[in-house]
């Protein structure tokens, strides 16, 4: 398609394309399906741009543009749909102050990992003289000294688009430096001068897929490597994230491996399924109460492989990672004895190679027996609070495996009650669970959002918690939810305040005034109906106070979400208080 959108330019060339098209046949051409936009004044060219192409009849040779009403939303949706699928999709915000309300998000993307790119207008920078012209006083306002350094930080790269560049040059690039190791978003700005000029097409490329290929250590490690660990008695495997979030390949070599080599996996922190929970080396997800039990550790694709104020290991740690040195944080002191730069993936299938099958039984026999005396503490506990009549983390997180299955994917930000989530909802299958990776709370309405488009055969369920539920601007994802075709199962852990706040506080100050004032501010003293935002579309919705009727609201909500509707379940749990 060859269209002039300035009225105010000279005519077209035969070889010529507006900017702005170009842009998003480019982004479509390397697999970005969708645009998740809050569309603003800046983004008219591309708006202009996407019509044409629909009138005529080319309109799947561009992305699909879906209105989000929040940032926020948007970036959580791109996040979502990125990990569950392993393919990038594009946001649009508005400017300085969209790029603002992207917020936590990008946090989130940027700690997970996450492939994201992200187009922002710019302001215009002529006042008249040219369709994209300045013509509103907001034109003024917007226009900002660095607006990339809103969120330079959390990007792998940014560039600004300018004519007469060819825009695929720069859609190619940005795609490139998201998917390369450490994986994250990237950002794009562009004025509406900009993309409102015609500009001539560079040369054809043929290498569209230019993500890098991770490689595992060379010959001569992965031998050093298998040595060290057929000398070991019981390895301990520490990851948060190996493999790809959107491949079974990672989970199945460390099955594999641990099977192998006889040796325990603890997942810290994870951000996707690395290893089944129900398998009998999983030795849960505190590092510290099992570094007792190892005279070997191998740090596997992890931030952060345990926290140092809770104990740290005395035997050797040797660490793989394709970013060993940790570049995105300030400080990184964890003690390692060696450290292996490869894609751990890759590494551990090949020492697994190198390996006898029997050489780790004393391995396995010794984290079968941490591990099964483990889980045998835990049913204690939840067995005593049924008993109770309790309406706890653990006993809803129990009853979720109700309505989790081999194809439910469950997306989970909870945070206080994340080790009932893990310890008592039973996933085995890669690419069943996903969290956000960072701190920036709510994610996981819009994440929602953009895996059940990414997945649309699975039954996508979503654990949040109270706070984290108000973090997400419910109504924009709810309405999103119906908007998009894209329903999941919403269960909101409950209880009626923000519960890390206070533990921190107790914590840090046992017997301080905050503590003998019942550490004000952490308690919701007024209880919401945290249904309410879903009923801004047609949604089932529930509120549950009774552990009786748990497991029947349940299988009611996801009954709902398999016939299509949205459904939200608020399950009232013990207050904090």
């Amino acid at each position: 398609m060859r269209k002039q959108a300035d009225s105010e330019s000279s005519e077209e060339s035969a070889d010529g394309i507006v900017a702005g098209e170009r842009l998003l046949r480019s982004l479509a051409e390397r697999g970005v399906s969708y645009i998740f936009g809050n569309l603003g004044t800046d983004h008219t060219p591309l708006l202009e741009a996407m019509v044409r192409v629909e009138r005529d009849g080319e309109g799947d040779e561009i992305p699909e543009l879906i209105a989000c009403p929040h940032e926020f939303v948007a970036m959580s949706v791109a996040h979502g749909y990125a990990v569950a699928t392993g393919r990038p999709q594009a946001v649009l915000v508005h400017v300085d102050v969209g790029t603002q309300n992207l917020g936590a998000a990008m946090h989130n993307a940027h700690r997970a990992n996450a492939p994201v790119f992200i187009i922002s207008g710019l302001a215009p920078v002529t006042e008249s003289g040219h369709a994209g012209s300045r013509d509103h006083s907001i034109h003024f306002a917007q226009d900002v000294f660095d607006q990339p350094a809103i969120v330079e930080e959390y990007c792998r790269w940014e560039a600004e688009y300018r004519p007469p560049a060819d825009p695929d040059r720069l859609v190619t690039r940005g795609l490139e430096r998201a998917q390369t190791a450490p994986e994250g978003p990237v950002y794009l700005t562009a004025t509406r001068e900009a993309l409102e000029t015609e500009i001539e097409l560079a040369p054809s490329r043929t290498n569209l897929d230019t993500v890098t290929q991770r490689m595992g250590a060379d010959a001569e490690t992965v031998e050093t490597l298998a040595e060290r660990i057929k000398e070991a008695t019981a390895p301990l495997v520490i990851t948060s994230r190996i493999g790809s979030p959107a491949s079974a390949q990672g989970l199945e070599t460390l099955v594999e491996f641990a099977e192998t080599a006889g040796a325990g996996v603890v997942e810290h922190a994870p951000t996707h399924l690395c290893f089944p929970r129900d398998h009998d080396l999983h030795a849960g997800y505190e590092p510290t109460a099992v570094f007792d039990e190892t005279d070997l550790v191998l740090v596997a694709d992890t931030d952060v492989p345990w926290v140092p104020s809770r104990g740290a290991p005395d035997v050797p740690v040797i660490q793989l990672d394709v970013d060993p040195s940790k570049r995105l944080y300030p400080q990184w002191d964890f003690p390692i004895t060696e450290t292996v730069r490869a894609d751990a993936t890759a590494t551990l299938r090949d020492v697994t190679e190198r390996l006898d099958p029997s050489a780790g039984d004393e391995g396995r026999e010794r984290w079968q027996r941490v591990v099964a005396a483990r889980r045998e503490e835990r049913q204690s506990e939840l067995e005593e609070q049924r008993a109770s009549d309790r309406l706890t983390p653990a006993v809803l997180s129990d009853a979720l495996n109700r309505v989790v299955d081999e194809s439910t994917v469950v997306i989970e930000d909870t945070v206080t009650s994340r080790d009932a989530v893990l310890d008592y909802l039973e996933l085995t299958e890669p690419r069943s669970y996903y969290q956000k990776g960072g701190a920036g709370l709510g994610w996981t309405g819009g994440a929602a959002v953009g895996t059940a488009l990414g997945r649309p055969d699975d039954r996508i369920v979503s654990l949040v918690g109270d706070g984290s539920y108000f973090f997400s601007v419910p109504t924009a994802w709810n309405w999103l939810s119906a908007v998009a075709d894209a329903p999941s199962l919403t269960v909101i852990y409950n209880n009626s305040g923000w519960n890390a706040v206070k533990t921190s506080t107790l914590a840090e100050h046992p017997d301080g005034a905050a503590a003998d004032d019942g550490v004000p501010g952490s308690v919701f003293d007024e209880p919401a109906d945290l249904t309410a935002p879903a009923n801004v579309v047609d949604a089932h919705t529930e509120t549950v106070t009774d552990p009786d009727r748990l497991v029947e609201a349940l299988e009611a909500g996801a009954a709902a979400v398999d016939d299509g509707t949205h459904a939200v379940i608020d399950v009232r749990l013990e207050p904090i208080s």
